[in-house]
C-alpha cells in the first residue's frame, strides 16, 4: 500500500507524551507520508509549530471554538508571527461547537469570524470545526470566507455535503466511516467526489473499528482508506493516490 497522509490529528496532546518522538519515527513503517498537526489555542499552536522541526509534520494554527472565550485580539500577532514558518500551512481548526458550548455561542462567532477575516488577509487554507452549528458554520463563511477551506472529521448528511461541495470546499474523513451507525458519513462519501475528500485521524480521537475505544494514532488511517475504498468500490491505493493529491493541493505542500 502507499504511503498516506494524515491531514488532521493532535500529536502535541498530552496522550503522547510518553511515545510521540517514536510513533513520529515510525511514520514511514506505518505507511504515513506526513502528518498535519491542528491547534486549538495559542500554546497548542506554539505546540504545533514545534513539532514541525521533524521533516514529516506540519502545523495549522488557530483557536478552536471551545477555547473562544480565552482569544485576545492581540493573540493575531503570534499568530502572524507563526506563518514565518513555512510549515505552518493553514489557519485552524477555527469554527462553532453547540454541542458541548464550552464557550458562549456569541463568542464563538466572534472568534470565529475574527478568525475567516484572517484567513483570507493572509491567503491561507481555513480548516472549519463545526458540530451541531450546520446553519450558522455554512451562513457565515458563505458571507465571508474567500479562499481554500477544509471541513474537517466530516460526518454530516449528503445534503450538507452537497452544500460544501457546492461551495468549493474539501471534507476530511476520519474514523467515524468505520463506524456501525454511520449512515450519514457513509452515504456522503458515497456521493462526494473522489477529488475532494481528505484523510484524517483527529488522533487521539475518533478511532477506527477495530480500535474503537483506544487511543488513536496517525497509522490507524489504514482502516479509513480500506473503507472508502469499499464504499467507492476502488483499490485502497486509488484512495491514497488521491487523497494525498489533494492534501497536497488543499496544504500548498
Amino acid at each position: 500500500m502507499s504511503l498516506f497522509i494524515d491531514s488532521h490529528t493532535h500529536l502535541d496532546d498530552l496522550a503522547f507524551d510518553e511515545d510521540r518522538d517514536q510513533i513520529i519515527k515510525n511514520f514511514k513503517d506505518d505507511g504515513v507520508l506526513f502528518a498535519v498537526n491542528a491547534s486549538s489555542d495559542l500554546k497548542s499552536s506554539y505546540s504545533s509549530v514545534e513539532l514541525t522541526k521533524h521533516e514529516n509534520i506540519y502545523a495549522v494554527v488557530g483557536v478552536h471554538p471551545h477555547e473562544a472565550k480565552n482569544f485576545k485580539e492581540e493573540d493575531i500577532k503570534e499568530y502572524k508571527k507563526m506563518l514565518e514558518n513555512p510549515k505552518v500551512v493553514a489557519i485552524g481548526e477555527c469554527g462553532l461547537d453547540y454541542h458541548y458550548d464550552l464557550s458562549d455561542r456569541e463568542t464563538q462567532k466572534k472568534v470565529f469570524e475574527r478568525f475567516i477575516d484572517f484567513a483570507n488577509e493572509v491567503n491561507y487554507p481555513l480548516v472549519i470545526h463545526t458540530r451541531e452549528a450546520t446553519k450558522d458554520t455554512i451562513d457565515m463563511l458563505s458571507a465571508m470566507r474567500k479562499g481554500k477551506t477544509l471541513i474537517h472529521c466530516f460526518t454530516a448528511p449528503v445534503e450538507v455535503a452537497r452544500e460544501y461541495l457546492d461551495m468549493g470546499y474539501y471534507l476530511s474523513i476520519g474514523g467515524a466511516v468505520t463506524f456501525k451507525n454511520a449512515k450519514h458519513v457513509v452515504d456522503s462519501v458515497k456521493y462526494a467526489p473522489l477529488d475532494r475528500l481528505l484523510l484524517e485521524t483527529d488522533a487521539p480521537y475518533m478511532t477506527p473499528v477495530p480500535f474503537r475505544g483506544k487511543r488513536n494514532e496517525p497509522k490507524y488511517i489504514s482502516y479509513v482508506v480500506k473503507r472508502i475504498a469499499e464504499l467507492k468500490c476502488i483499490s485502497p491505493d486509488e484512495v491514497i493516490e488521491q487523497t494525498t493529491k489533494n492534501a497536497r493541493e488543499f496544504y500548498n505542500i
